[in-house]
């Protein structure tokens, strides 16, 4: 009888020190991640890179500005494989559709100087487009209002497109299907790379400059972007400088094609350079704060993307890589770009004073860490 009670309270003495260890070891744990848990911005977003991306494969670069001063800046990866050239913060990758705010921007430039009007017909400027496109203002077009189909979007013969400049597109537009509209202008809203292409072309002769002459001199070059440029038939990646990402790492072409058309996309940018053209924005260098405002002021709804301004996609949203509607915030004005490999993320958020800026090349590798960067920062302002 005493073997058993002894036997029974050593199993129950047992127990109690494995449960008591338990305890110890779970409440070592919530310390742990109490004590872990990042308490500045650097700690936070070098965790997640180091954790999420790979040095020596395709990554990204990232620049975070707060309340007027950069807070984080760094990038992990390569731009390109061959000769394991690391990413750095003047590194430039396409931008993608990025490019649509330069254009918009320059389309307002133009405005303000009286030489348009958002009124204004496409055909009073590009005369030689098809008759069917007469209802069709520069508004319609910055809003994606227009109707128009997608030369890549609705193309499904995407070798046509290899080495086509903008200029040539007019000729495409017969032949491709574009002519037919979706919807009469104005009444509804799709998205539409073609739209922009044309307000290049409205940029061009209106100003008298070509789109790549004219972002240089009006954007580049004032703003100190000198890692940025518009790829087109006379400039490609490597013409500027060595320091450029590759498509994956390893190619120039995008999407089975070499993109030689502007206006849509074709810039290359850097996060550096990026930060400089926030910084002109909101200092109203490019335009004026009114013009900046009235751009930034839904003017159509695009199912899968949300609301949009001109050049600037509004509030919250979603696309293509993401359904995570906390990645943006409703004051936000923001555009993302894509084109196979490249992905990009532009924010701003005037109330938070807060800028983000993603520059990848490893698409949807990198495209996920992005959106996990995007929307810790803008948790941790929030919470601190």
């Amino acid at each position: 009888m005493i073997a058993r009670i002894s036997n029974y309270s050593k199993n129950i003495f047992t127990l109690l020190l494995i449960i008591n260890l338990l305890l110890i070891q779970s409440c070592n744990n919530d310390d742990s991640d109490v004590t872990t848990e990042p308490t500045d911005i650097t700690s936070l977003v070098d965790g997640l890179m180091q954790n999420g991306q790979s040095a020596d494969e395709p990554g990204l670069s990232v620049l975070i500005r707060k309340d007027g001063n950069v807070v984080y800046q760094e990038s992990r990866g390569l731009a390109k494989r061959f000769d394991n050239h690391p990413i750095d913060e003047n590194t430039s990758f396409r931008i993608g559709s990025i490019t649509k705010t330069f254009t918009a921007l320059a389309i307002m430039q133009l405005v303000e100087q009286d030489l348009i009007s958002l009124d204004d017909k496409l055909l009073s400027i590009v005369p030689e487009l098809p008759d069917v496109f007469e209802d069709i203002t520069i508004e319609h077009l910055l809003t994606h209002r227009a109707g128009l189909l997608d030369y890549i979007d609705d193309n499904t013969n995407l070798s046509s497109l290899d080495n086509l400049t903008t200029s040539q597109i007019l000729d495409l537009v017969p032949v491709s299907g574009i002519q037919n509209l979706m919807f009469i202008p104005g009444a509804s809203a799709e998205y539409s790379n073609t739209g922009y292409v044309f307000l290049a072309l409205i940029v061009e002769r209106t100003s008298g400059m070509d789109y790549p002459t004219y972002m240089r001199t009006k954007f580049f070059e004032p703003y100190g972007m000198s890692n940025s440029f518009v790829i087109h038939e006379n400039e490609s990646l490597g013409d500027v400088n060595d320091n450029y990402a590759l498509n994956f790492g390893t190619e120039v072409k995008v999407k089975g094609f070499n993109s030689l058309i502007y206006g849509a996309s074709g810039i290359a940018s850097s996060v550096n350079d990026l930060n400089l053209f926030v910084q002109a924005v909101l200092e109203n260098d490019i335009v004026s704060q009114q013009t900046l405002q009235t751009m930034v002021q839904p003017k159509s709804s695009i199912s899968w993307l949300g609301d949009y301004g001109l050049g600037w996609i509004l509030g919250t949203g979603s696309n293509y890589w993401h359904q995570e509607a906390d990645l943006t915030d409703v004051n936000d004005y923001w555009h993302i770009g894509g084109f196979d490999g490249y992905r990009s993320m532009l924010l701003i958020n005037p109330d938070m004073d807060l800028e983000i800026i993603v520059l990848t090349n490893n698409g949807d590798a990198s495209q996920s860490l992005s959106n996990t960067i995007t929307r810790r920062v803008r948790e941790f302002y929030k919470s601190n």
